[in-house]
């Protein structure tokens, strides 16, 4: 059973593992992980990471949130024991905050609250809690982690290859070139319809932006990430901060754009801490979206032996375990069937 997984982000290694820890009815079984660039070297990368089931600026409890939440975790476990190192920050929680009396009306009708583990902080709370930001009050959600994607990634294929996965470094043009595999699952994120034989996979694509910025003195660091329209996150071992993200629907290619990224991000992030204002910015980052119709991640078989998971949207952390989990449960189904 020789399998083809083609993006190596977090849905392709997340569906690798499961593949090599559920099918034991093949014996023989090979995983082989396919990107143009490299582990984790697109969106999911560079991502901020910000895991918690209450995202979105309304804070609605997610589709399928607490399971969502749940698989992540466990896939976490698996990274960092590979890596013999945590993944995620040690301070654990998120607060949102209501930065505008709209978000206050609607985080206060949050599910959230019903949540033991979200408490609904007040303006002096907040201040007390994070030097420098703006007068409002927040949802605390306790629970809630920041992951060190690019780590988190090199721990889980880590866990692949010591299970047997392989990696190869290829561009595919067509799905004909991987007739020779006997499943071939797509995970290729905004990238997937460039193949031939998908391009019929109802997907908007959408830019994302995020900016590093020095981090300012006269402020300590933020003791957990924070999130509002805009989210401010510190980045390990550095005196930075990352800063997002875009929404851009309107773009002309993937590359970086200064302008839009400061003109989408940089007030948002100011009305939530205005001292970053006198920030020099270090890096720019940008990765491109998958977004479904309907917003939620789905996966479909579109061959006999080809599957795609995809539409993962922002919420790619939330949704690639659980949805790589039900996808190879799926097809070992199936083939247990036959």
């Amino acid at each position: 059973m020789k399998v083809a997984i083609i993006g190596a982000g977090f849905c392709g290694l997340a569906v690798a593992w499961n593949f090599l820890n559920q099918f034991p009815l093949f014996p023989h079984l090979e995983v082989t992980v396919f990107d143009s660039k490299g582990i984790g070297a697109g969106a999911s990368g560079i991502a901020a990471g910000l895991l918690h089931p209450y995202a979105g600026a309304h804070a609605k409890l997610n589709w399928r949130g607490p399971e969502g939440f749940e698989a992540t975790v466990q896939l976490l476990s698996v990274a960092a024991h590979a890596l013999e190192s945590p993944v995620t920050a040690s301070d654990c929680g998120i607060l949102r905050l209501a930065g505008t009396p709209k978000q206050q009306i609607d985080f206060q009708k949050s599910p959230a609250l019903l949540d033991p583990h979200v408490a609904w902080l007040d303006e002096n709370e907040c201040g007390q809690m994070i030097k420098g930001c703006i007068s409002s009050p927040a949802l605390w959600i306790k629970k809630g982690l920041t992951v060190y994607c690019a780590k988190y990634l090199k721990g889980l294929w880590l866990a692949c290859e010591v299970k047997g996965a392989k990696f190869q470094q290829r561009h595919f043009s067509s799905l004909s070139e991987l007739d020779h595999f006997s499943i071939v699952i797509i995970t290729a994120g905004a990238l997937s319809t460039s193949l031939q034989g998908i391009e019929r996979i109802p997907l908007k694509i959408v830019k994302g932006q995020i900016l590093e910025l020095s981090w300012p003195h006269s402020l300590p660091r933020l003791p957990c990430a924070v999130n509002s329209h805009a989210y401010i996150v510190m980045k390990p071992l550095s005196n930075t901060c990352l800063v997002g993200a875009s929404y851009e629907k309107n773009f002309e290619n993937a590359a970086v754009d200064l302008k839009t990224a400061l003109q989408e991000i940089l007030p948002k992030a100011l009305h939530i801490l205005p001292a970053l204002g006198d920030s020099q910015i270090v890096k720019v980052y940008a990765g491109l979206r998958a977004v479904s119709p309907t917003h939620l991640p789905f996966f479909k078989q579109v061959h006999n032996n080809s599957w795609i998971l995809t539409g993962m949207g922002s919420k790619g952390l939330l949704y690639h375990a659980l949805m790589a989990r039900e996808l190879v449960e799926t097809i070992y189904t199936r083939y247990r069937s036959k």
